[in-house]
């Protein structure tokens, strides 16, 4: 194995940046619908110490718990729901909504939740969210009367999915979103985030010992030129 300084300084970097995804994947334990992320060292070359780090999102289903509150709202399987930001549309599995003073239902950072119809308004004299009933597939009823059907859609490539902060992915305007096969929407649940903190404790240590192993190696590195470098001056 080929060791030299820069090699070393780029796995040092590696770690680090290893480490701070664990760190965000921790801090986001109780983020309803968060997806961890996961990082990746590829090789550049064969025989070659360097690699590139990628980073990449992990969309396995986290957890469904029961809440009750007839604003919440779980998907079961694939899908996002659909939210409107200052920038446009995004895509989100956090399904703690609200409704605002206008009877708008929104995610609780303030966004549009969006049905097929556009914004989904829920107006009505002395209403409780106990009116309010949302089906297996979306469909939205205030009472008897329906109102909208809440705008789920999936794609082919998670991989095209980018965080965009506030628990929300975007799209490029060419990536094309379609319906859910098999939807299946739970009112009265959150999806809880997907990460395991045993899981990224353990990784978190591994990370540590191995950023420690390569400080060791770099001192060793840097002890070793400074000696040959002072042995061959005496020859001069």
């Amino acid at each position: 194995m080929k060791l030299n300084m820069t090699s070393m300084k780029q796995a040092m970097l590696g770690q680090l940046q290893q480490n701070e995804v664990i760190a965000n994947n921790l801090a986001n334990i109780n983020t309803r619908g968060y997806k961890k992320d996961l990082m990746f060292f590829e090789m550049l070359k064969d025989n070659d110490t360097n690699s590139k780090a990628r980073m990449a999102t992990d969309f396995e289903q986290g957890a469904l718990t029961q809440t009750s509150n007839p604003l919440d709202v779980a998907i079961s399987g694939r899908g996002f729901f659909t939210v409107q930001t200052e920038d446009g549309v995004a895509f989100t599995r956090d399904g703690h909504f609200k409704l605002d003073g206008d009877g708008v239902l929104r995610t609780q950072q303030g966004m549009a939740v969006l049905g097929e119809g556009g914004e989904i308004v829920l107006i009505g004299e002395d209403l409780k969210p106990e009116q309010i009933t949302i089906t297996h597939n979306g469909e939205i009823y205030l009472g008897d009367v329906f109102i909208d059907r809440l705008l789920i859609q999936d794609f082919e490539d998670y991989s095209q999915l980018q965080k965009k902060g506030e628990n929300v992915f975007v799209v490029d305007d060419s990536v094309q979103a379609k319906d859910v096969d098999g939807l299946e929407v739970h009112q009265g649940f959150l999806e809880e985030a997907n990460v395991n903190p045993a899981e990224e404790m353990i990784q978190l240590i591994e990370v540590q010992r191995q950023f420690e192993s390569i400080q060791r190696m770099v001192r060793t590195l840097d002890e070793t030129f400074r000696k040959a470098a002072t042995e061959v001056g005496k020859y001069f």
